[in-house]
């Protein structure tokens, strides 16, 4: 490939336009480009002024990053290097060979650069490393696994990276390590098995670690680990004969499937116990999110081998009583994996979710989650008895009077939701018929009216507000949240109108709030969502109920009234879902 003249060195100034301009694009961009500042010349004159010593710091991490992004379009895509509109693939490959040489030498002279505390810092070599091993995963791992021609780019990079990580318990430059591992990390989730073969290396470097770092690279052996069980490689993950550096591509990554079998052996099974006990055992060291990142990979290596689900529950069960919500999602997801382990403790998991809702000094939208899960785990449960225990968690949801009102709307919807499965439930529980006609304390009736204590300001708030809002979404709820949404079904509509929900709720529009809200907002509320939905048996209900609530608005002034009313609520638009 021809190359292209030296370009004119800039100045600080001249490379922040630079930047600028093609972060801009059009005609500004041109103006450079039009200069020949593109392709593999700028790429050259780029990294060759982050190693000089007369720039600033923040102008070469600027520069660092601009790298990566702009020759995400300009470098390795075909027609679109140095060249222009030349669609030659040889021509592409051979620009990504210069391009990524030029990196990778680029960043064994900063790692190897002593650290001034001016112009070679740990935040550049950082984002040095972080910045190549994404020009790494993002244009390549597009193509071909492992391209021929990328090959040794790829093992300079790992062997690069494998030599920062390889210096254990070396306080100054911890976090360089951490970062090298994620680098590391990312790479063997690109290429799965890459690090196969130095696994046992990796391990004795989990095992010196006694720095903060060490959760970097506990995660690396764990992605590791979980490459070679996902693929079943034929790999020993205690066998050192293989030196750490230099680094070679295992050779079964590039012959196909040949090193890959379809189920893994009796002694690589027994390594692999013993690896995940020993990381078992320093999941202790991990914040929340690393935890987070753990339990992704560790539940399927998990399931895959067949280990007893009770290790876990032992190692992880306590995760739930915690405040974190990233733990109790961990927990959430380590429950989902081995039902069988937690069989008889719903009624506990859905005892502490309602606890996590009730705290009111956490913050609110880690109260809102919790009932989130909470819905999402009764919704779960298929078993009838279980569920019906869970039940009588959810039904001492009522809404407190000093609780967000976005935590009301909430809790009424779990409560809605439960007069659901309430009404659908036929089978006891522990206190009685768990049904609506049998009268018990947890009808369905007795959870509307309870629950709309918490709401009774809206009687007397003016028609606009959001309190409004949410109560007349929670008689949406509570009265066809049950029905059947189909229009080939008009018993269930019948059966709606004679129900003790819809005669309560007209008794109380009727005599309660006939003054304050205007009946036709719950009439504008239903005939909405009939023209939205296509649901004809909904049309019919409206025109029941306005019929209904109409007996008692026959005087002039009550008629009045309530159309400028319901005139104003329909302007704020009131019956939207929030």
């Amino acid at each position: 490939m021809e190359k292209s003249p030296p370009l004119k060195p800039l100045s600080t100034q001249e490379w922040e336009a630079l930047i600028d301009d093609f972060q801009y694009g059009g005609a500004r961009r041109e103006r450079w480009t039009s200069s020949n500042y593109t392709g593999l010349s700028l790429l050259s004159l780029s990294l060759s002024t982050i190693l000089r010593k007369d720039f600033p710091l923040n102008l070469k991490l600027n520069l660092i990053v601009f790298l990566e992004e702009y020759f995400s379009d300009s470098l390795f895509n075909p027609g679109g290097g140095e060249n222009g509109g030349e669609d030659d693939g040889d021509s592409v490959f051979e620009a990504a060979q210069h391009a990524l040489t030029g990196l990778v030498e680029t960043l064994s002279f900063l790692i190897q650069a002593p650290i001034d505390g001016v112009f070679v810092t740990y935040a550049l070599k950082e984002q040095m490393m972080v910045s190549t091993a994404s020009v790494f995963i993002t244009h390549i791992i597009n193509g071909e696994l492992l391209h021929n021609d990328y090959i040794r780019q790829l093992e300079s990079l790992t062997e690069l990276l494998l030599t920062v990580v390889n210096r254990p318990n070396h306080g100054q430059d911890r976090q360089t390590r951490a970062v090298a591992c994620e680098c590391l990390r990312e790479l063997e989730r690109a290429y799965p098995c890459l690090l196969s073969e130095i696994a046992g290396h990796l391990w004795g470097l989990c095992q010196s670690e006694r720095t903060h770092a060490a959760q970097s690279y506990v995660l690396l052996l764990t992605s590791v680990i979980h490459g070679i069980v996902m693929r079943k490689a034929n790999v020993s993950i205690l066998n050192t004969s293989i030196p750490l550096v230099p680094f070679n591509v295992p050779q079964f990554l590039m012959s196909g499937n040949a090193g890959f079998s379809k189920e893994i052996s009796g002694s690589s099974y027994k390594e692999l116990r013993r690896a995940i006990s020993f990381l078992l055992e320093c999941a202790q060291v991990l914040n929340s999110c690393g935890m987070m990142e753990f339990m992704s990979m560790i539940l399927p290596v998990s399931a895959a081998l067949e280990l007893q689900a009770s290790l876990l529950k032992v190692q992880f069960a306590g995760l739930l009583y915690t405040y974190d919500p990233l733990l109790c999602h961990a927990f959430l997801m380590m429950y989902l994996h081995f039902l069988d382990a937690f069989n008889g403790q719903e009624g506990e998991i859905a005892r502490r979710l309602f606890r996590i809702s009730r705290e009111a000094q956490h913050y609110l939208v880690f109260r809102l989650v919790a009932l989130h899960w909470l819905l999402g785990f009764i919704g779960f449960l298929s078993n009838v008895g279980k569920r019906n225990v869970v039940l009588c968690v959810g039904l001492s949801f009522y809404p407190t009077v000093f609780d967000p009102l976005a935590m009301k709307s909430l809790k009424l919807d779990v409560l809605a939701y439960c007069s659901i499965l309430l009404g659908n439930s036929t089978s006891p529980n522990v206190d009685g018929v768990l049904s609506q006609d049998a009268g018990s304390r947890f009808s369905a009736l007795k959870l509307f009216e309870d629950g709309l204590v918490s709401l009774s300001a809206f009687k007397w708030l003016p028609s606009g507000c959001t309190e409004t809002a949410v109560a007349f979404r929670t008689f949406h709820k509570f009265l066809i949240g049950a029905s059947s949404h189909s229009d080939t079904d008009p018993s269930s509509t019948v059966i709606l109108m004679e129900s003790t929900i819809f005669h309560t709720l007209q008794v109380h529009i009727k005599f309660s709030f006939v003054h304050f809200i205007p009946s036709f907002l719950l009439l504008g509320n239903i005939k909405r969502r009939t023209m939205e939905e296509g649901l004809p048996s909904f049309l019919l209900l409206g025109n029941i109920k306005r019929r209904t609530m109409e007996e008692g608005l026959r005087t002039p002034q009550q008629w009045l009234f309530n159309v400028g009313q319901a005139w104003r609520a329909t302007s704020c638009k009131l019956c939207y879902d929030t």
